[in-house]
């Protein structure tokens, strides 16, 4: 359930061992292993019913991977399948694109992100899902029924076809917002901000408080900005460009209006002290130990384990009244957004030569299992009678889980909650292992009033105009984040600067970017 987890793998049938593999070994390790006498095995096994082997790169996270955790030895039982799995302790998404590269490709990848599923959906290396539907009905169900048809377009090859198995949230989640010390707002008398006038009194006078304090802080300037920004109209983007519905045609947000009235605000801050000068540098746990220990107040965070993990440290360092609580989206320019709700963050691919081997079905009939009501069911709750319970209709975590220290790394530690695996996340079951109420109904709020932003149109661009994409942009983006750090810091005056800035970065790329992505378009 965390973004990132860098762990000693352990326990595979191919194990990954304790240090970063060589490309080679891995390419080895997910051939499976067996050669020939594995893959007849599996020709008998596809012809009568038989389990098969199926092979799968695992991008290993929260605890070590083991072939005996519960859920998994049950998931094998009820699919027929045996998993040999090649777990990945780190550095996954550059070892799974050299694995995507080989000629010895596993039958399940799992964890892929987006670039690299639209830059291989060119090479035919990948099997085109869309094209068998049919033989996944618990996909195509869940498609219509949570009506993501839109965000997954943004996943699909030039060719309009689909080349993932789409990781996805039934519902949009609050789960980056600003956080507050709460205590010190009721212990000085002082109201969560609504909106930016609001914000900027509050930041005053929690200066004057505590002259020591840099009141709001941070940890990059992409951060802050993809969650700060929203009020203003800055995010989401893609590569800093948006799509105008009503003009039809690509925008970049980094020399607009809106991104200069968001500097200006930072910009503001800092000058009158208001903000941390490290707010752009910061790692998580130097955040931690400001906000734990009042030398600031409030931030733009994830939330759900990382609020229950600053709220004990803040207890420790700063007593037992310490807390801090999430606020609802503080409303800017552009109104009351956040973070758009994007409920696609990565997926799983298939080989396109999976569809000559003797198991392809049953490979697409245990992927399809993935999206039943059983099998999310037991990849995310774990199993009935054991880690969870039906009560009055509702699954409810059994008293033992609910008594443990960690509930989201009990699961992991039985094969539950497994992000490379479970394919859907249903947000109940989310709601109930973070035990947060405001979280939960600010989801609900969140949803209702349309509180996200809306999914970024991803350009579709075939290899050579990406290859281009990529050199243009890592110029105008290392001008861009120096710019807006210089901007914010005032080593730069947005006052007199701005206009040079803007003729800068078109003369760089902006123009032939926009260009590009428009010409994609037609």
């Amino acid at each position: 359930m965390t973004k990132s987890m860098k762990v000693q793998g352990s326990g595979s049938k191919v194990r990954a061992g304790g240090v970063i593999l060589s490309a080679m070994l891995l390419l080895s390790a997910c051939s499976g292993g067996n050669g020939a006498a594995e893959v007849s095995g599996n020709e008998v096994a596809a012809a009568d019913g038989g389990q098969v082997t199926l092979t799968m790169l695992l991008a290993e996270g929260g605890v070590p991977f083991s072939k005996d955790w519960p859920t998994l030895v049950e998931l094998e039982k009820r699919t027929n399948v045996e998993l040999d799995v090649q777990a990945v302790p780190s550095d996954y998404q550059s070892k799974a694109k050299i694995v995507l590269s080989s000629d010895k490709i596993p039958d399940m990848v799992t964890s892929v992100e987006q670039p690299t599923v639209l830059e291989m959906s060119e090479t035919g290396v990948l099997l085109p899902i869309s094209d068998y539907m049919d033989k996944l009905p618990h996909l195509k169900s869940r498609i219509e029924e949570f009506q993501i048809e839109k965000e997954l377009d943004n996943w699909r090859g030039t060719d309009g076809k689909l080349y993932v198995v789409p990781f996805m949230k039934d519902y949009a989640n609050y789960n980056r917002a600003p956080l507050i010390r709460s205590d010190i707002l009721k212990q000085n008398g002082l109201q969560a901000p609504t909106n930016m006038d609001e914000f900027y009194i509050l930041l005053k006078k929690l200066k004057e408080l505590y002259p020591d304090s840099y009141p709001l802080t941070g940890t990059s300037a992409e951060n802050l900005r993809t969650m700060f920004g929203t009020a203003w109209g800055v995010d989401a983007n893609y590569k800093g460009f948006v799509y105008d519905e009503a003009a039809g045609q690509y925008d970049y947000l980094f020399t607009s209006d809106k991104y200069k009235a968001y500097l200006t605000y930072l910009n503001r801050l800092i000058d009158e002290g208001l903000a941390d000068p490290e707010m752009f540098t910061s790692t998580t746990d130097q955040l931690m130990q400001k906000m734990s220990t009042g030398k600031s107040f409030v931030y733009y965070f994830w939330n759900g384990e990382h609020k229950s993990a600053i709220n004990l440290l803040g207890k420790e360092n700063s007593g037992p009244d310490f807390e801090i609580s999430m606020l609802e989206p503080i409303a800017g320019p552009a109104g009351k957004k956040m973070l758009v709700g994007d409920r696609i963050s990565n997926g799983m691919v298939i080989p396109a030569s999976a569809a000559k081997k003797p198991y392809f079905d049953q490979l697409l009939s245990f992927i399809d299992y993935l999206y039943s009501d059983e099998g999310i069911d037991l990849l995310t709750w774990g199993i009935e009678g054991d880690t969870y319970n039906v009560v009055d209709g509702e699954k409810k975590f059994s008293d033992e889980m609910l008594q443990k220290d960690n509930l989201n790394r009990a699961l992991w530690e039985i094969g539950a909650a497994n992000g490379s695996y479970v394919m859907l996340w249903p947000y109940k079951w989310f709601a109930a292992v973070l035990g947060d109420p405001d979280f939960e109904k600010m989801t609900e709020v969140a949803n209702e009033e349309g509180w996200f932003a809306d999914v970024t149109k991803v350009p579709s661009l075939s290899a050579a105009q990406r290859e281009e994409e990529n050199l243009v942009y890592a110029t105008v983006n290392d001008y861009f984040a120096k710019m807006t750090e210089q901007f914010v810091y005032g080593t730069n005056s947005i006052e007199t600067d701005w206009d040079a800035y803007v003729k800068e970065m078109d003369s760089m790329g902006v123009g032939k970017l926009k260009k590009m992505y428009n010409d994609s378009l037609k």
